[in-house]
């Protein structure tokens, strides 16, 4: 038998990161700093963050920083970008082994994600603690964080030693044995709610909604502080019955209150960087009239509603 020293170290779990974004004040209390992970099991037909759809890295092109080099096409080495005043890419033929990316000057061509190692990016997030203080922390969004809850494993109790509060937001569809010790963790759980009537849930995410409220009560059960919030799109989930009738679920569970957050269009700009079916939505936002509208709706069932007026601005 080998000895101790001898023996391997077990490897680490690493995670992957869309993107870190400093500065943030509507992703739980103070001011914070985002990680969006790779990676979701619903396709919300008004998804904000098409690249964090996928659970593998891919490539994005944004074509305003391109400068017609060419590099991109003569490096990649399956032949898979055309190039004729730009890049043409067949994402059939595409290995996204990133040649294309290495080379390009204008950072035209990318990765998605970036892989971290659990130390590597508690670095890089304690970096910000000073702004930190003396409410803000780390919000763990994405994507669905809770998918690499392997990942989190290591990384929480890194921040916790650091005494850093830590909130994620969860579309609520994640495996409960994998993640209940990362969901202990958590300061506060920021839980998405997009509809009650499971054959609608199913139309606008791709998925039921057994599992989501299975895990809603879990939470609710452990006690975790929490903050139930509903992206509300016009046409598609903010129809007066089902207003009500998310309302009665919530009261039903002992809830207070339910926080809205009115659709916008900065995500759609996105789409046309990636390989996706997707399409954008060309839905305007709320006004702040119509928005109230839908607030008195649910606070008519004596559940209060919050609303956050970024969005109406963002219109």
């Amino acid at each position: 038998m080998s000895s101790p020293q001898a023996q391997a170290e077990p490897a680490k779990n690493t995670g992957l990161v869309s993107d870190l974004q400093r500065f943030c004040i509507h992703d739980g209390p103070g001011i914070r700093t985002t990680v969006f992970f790779k990676g979701c099991p619903l396709r919300c037909v008004w998804c904000q963050n098409p690249e964090t759809l996928k659970f593998e890295n891919e490539l994005v092109f944004s074509a305003e920083r391109c400068i017609a080099c060419g590099d991109c096409a003569k490096a990649c080495p399956n032949s898979a970008i055309k190039f004729d005043r730009g890049p043409r890419l067949n994402y059939q033929v595409c290995k996204s082994c990133f040649t294309c990316a290495e080379v390009c000057p204008g950072r035209a061509l990318e990765p998605a994600g970036k892989e971290y190692g659990a130390e590597q990016l508690a670095v890089e997030l304690l970096k910000d603690r000073e702004f930190y203080v003396p409410d803000g922390g780390v919000t763990l969004s994405g994507g669905e964080p809770f998918a690499q809850a392997k990942f989190l494993l290591e990384l929480l109790p890194i921040l916790k030693r650091e005494k850093i509060h830590v909130t994620a937001e969860s579309c609520g569809h994640f495996n409960w044995e994998a993640a209940k010790a990362v969901v202990e963790m958590m300061d506060l759980i920021l839980f998405d709610f997009k509809a009650l009537d499971p054959d609608l849930h199913g139309r606008l995410t791709g998925k039921d909604n057994q599992l989501i409220l299975k895990n809603l009560g879990r939470i609710l059960e452990l006690k975790i502080p929490h903050q139930i919030r509903m992206p509300l799109v016009p046409g598609f989930n903010d129809r007066e019955a089902e207003l009500q009738k998310i309302a009665s679920y919530l009261l039903s569970l002992g809830e207070k209150e339910l926080w809205l957050l009115p659709y916008h269009r900065l995500g759609e700009s996105k789409l046309k960087k990636l390989n996706t079916q997707m399409k954008p939505l060309g839905l305007k936002s709320y006004s702040e009239q119509d928005l109230k509208a839908k607030a008195e709706i649910i606070a008519s069932c004596g559940l209060a509603a919050r609303t956050f007026n970024f969005s109406i601005a963002a219109r």
